[in-house]
């Protein structure tokens, strides 16, 4: 997401503030304008520190804090067409209607304490309850980092605001797997210097993105339960993905991973759908219009299980997945050479044209 961060209200705010530095951490383009941008530019050296808002033109989003106006007003001048605002939820029944006008122009998400849940619910003033989310329970990070609860919370606001502006009705995604799908396989990785696009990998995933499909990364990051490397590091790993994919032109859509051992039991893990299934209901996707696509049967068990099409590719494990005994016990709708061949025979299928393969 192209993101830009309102200094003013945000740098009081130390969630939010936190919180925001962290999507830049986790890959996200993020402009900084005005108060605290020095500081969360020494934090994520990536942040664009900026003091027009006319500077970061073509902006998805303003994230912001307290009396929606000047957010609102500031993310105009950047064409963005949501709002996610840390606030405090009494304050919102002081607003002006300027205010509550401002709050109502653009498709807005309002963050709020845990412990003012109750509250909220009885009277919740001008805010939407479906428009509303919570903070964690925990302490604000006192350091800004990608794998803190609150940033793990702005980012999924993020992703369900503008999801739900670009339309009210479900459309369909292409759920990918990373390793040998989309970067090559090197085995646990677990250095942000090691992501490397395989050939061809921008150029299908602008074509599904032209097509209509969201692009959700989902991956299985084991080696965070086996205590082989950090939580820290998956979300450095996937920010390197966002930014080369960003500098060829393609955005995703959204990132999901499992960091649990293949032994403790979870449902986001893959062929579990828990992922598939907190995407579409995040990100408004229609399950059975989508498709999953990656290197190993088990990316193929876990799209049939929720109900998406399956391609299965030749990259990374995928030529030696395809012939294994078994294989055939759970075909992919399809098998292709890479992910090209693979988002060609998609697109060639949502206009009717498809030829088996």
């Amino acid at each position: 997401m192209r993101i830009l961060v309102d200094g003013q209200g945000v740098a009081v705010h130390p969630r939010l503030s936190a919180a925001s530095i962290g999507l830049a951490l986790r890959g996200h383009q993020v402009h900084w304008l005005g108060a605290g941008a020095e500081p969360a530019c020494q934090a994520a050296p990536t942040i664009v520190p900026i003091a027009d808002a006319r500077r970061a033109p073509g902006t998805d989003l303003v994230v912001g804090a307290g009396r929606p106006l000047g957010p609102v007003h500031r993310g105009w001048f950047a064409g963005a067409r949501c709002l996610v605002a840390g606030l405090d939820a009494a304050s919102a029944h002081g607003w002006s209607w300027l205010d509550r006008w401002a709050w109502s122009s653009l498709a807005s998400f309002a963050l709020v304490e845990p412990a003012a849940a109750d509250a909220l619910r009885h009277r919740p003033g001008p805010l939407s309850l479906d428009r509303v989310g919570l903070w964690s329970d925990g302490t604000p990070a006192a350091t800004p980092v990608p794998e803190h609860p609150d940033c793990e919370i702005l980012e999924r606001a993020c992703e369900r605001i503008a999801a739900r502006q670009r339309s009210s009705a479900p459309r369909p995604a292409v759920f990918l797997d990373r390793d040998g799908t989309l970067i090559h396989e090197v085995g646990y990785l677990s250095e942000a210097r090691d992501v490397k696009l395989l050939a061809g990998v921008p150029a299908a995933l602008a074509r599904l993105k032209g097509a209509g499909y969201a692009l959700v990364v989902i991956s299985n990051q084991a080696g965070v339960g086996r205590g082989y490397f950090t939580l820290g590091a998956v979300h450095a790993a996937m920010a390197e993905l966002r930014r080369q994919l960003r500098g060829s032109g393609v955005e995703l859509d959204a990132i999901y991973f499992c960091p649990h051992a293949p032994d403790a039991g979870c449902a986001c893990r893959k062929p579990g759908t828990e992922l598939l299934e907190r995407a579409a209901d995040d990100l408004a996707i229609q399950l059975r219009g989508s498709a999953m696509v990656g290197d190993k049967r088990i990316d193929v068990e876990t799209g049939r299980r929720a109900g998406c099409r399956t391609v299965l590719v030749g990259t990374g494990y995928g030529g030696a997945e395809a012939g294994e005994p078994g294989a055939q016990e759970m075909p992919p709708d399809h098998v292709a050479a890479d992910l090209e061949e693979a988002a060609a025979w998609l697109v060639a299928e949502a206009e009717g044209t498809a030829v088996s393969g």
